[in-house]
């Protein structure tokens, strides 16, 4: 058994939100693994963090310690306040909500049906002020319906549990009502 503090650090080096060396020091500075899982603690403080294909190393040695799916909610957050406050990502993520739609994330239907696919045909050679004026289109509706679906996860409506069909989306139980899930769903006429 890995100490979910350990498998989140892990995770984080597997997703470059923390780097290699930082998790050196606390693999060093903290003793939980060691007195959990003192195989694993011997097998991480035996890896070379040093070497140029340390990354590719370190993710083809320890992914499979990590549950992915348990942190796809805080991935879907992120890119969930990255809508609200419209920072420099926004595009791109409202974008990747139509993929992970399609992918089988049907909570995400209006965000990925009414503004991701908006974002298909564009060329990448659109402007920033083009961008701007297509983005204003979809502010300030876009920003409810994030909040929407961050409310479910924030509530426990939408649970993740296992690995899915798409390399991108896990399968998860929806414990929405009909009510919200009619509510907001995109029809078509």
């Amino acid at each position: 058994m890995i100490p979910s503090i350990a498998e989140q650090h892990i995770h984080q080096v597997l997703t470059k939100k923390m780097s290699i060396q930082s998790f050196e020091q606390w693999l060093y500075e903290d003793n939980v693994l060691e007195s959990s899982n003192p195989d694993l603690y011997l097998e991480l403080i035996s890896f070379d963090y040093s070497s140029e294909d340390s990354f590719k190393d370190y993710y083809d040695s320890f992914a499979r310690y990590v549950h992915f799916y348990k942190f796809e909610a805080d991935r879907i957050t992120e890119y969930l306040n990255s809508i609200i406050n419209r920072d420099d990502k926004c595009c791109d993520v409202i974008y990747m909500m139509y993929h992970l739609y399609y992918d089988g994330y049907n909570f995400l239907n209006r965000l990925g049906m009414v503004y991701g696919v908006r974002l298909t045909d564009i060329d990448t050679s659109v402007s920033n002020s083009s961008m701007d004026g297509i983005l204003n289109e979809f502010y300030p509706e876009i920003i409810d319906d994030a909040k929407n679906v961050l409310h479910w996860l924030e509530e426990g409506k939408i649970v993740f549990k296992g690995q899915g069909d798409s390399y991108d989306a896990f399968e998860y139980d929806d414990l929405r009502s009909e009510a919200e899930i009619l509510r907001t769903c995109v029809r078509y006429s």
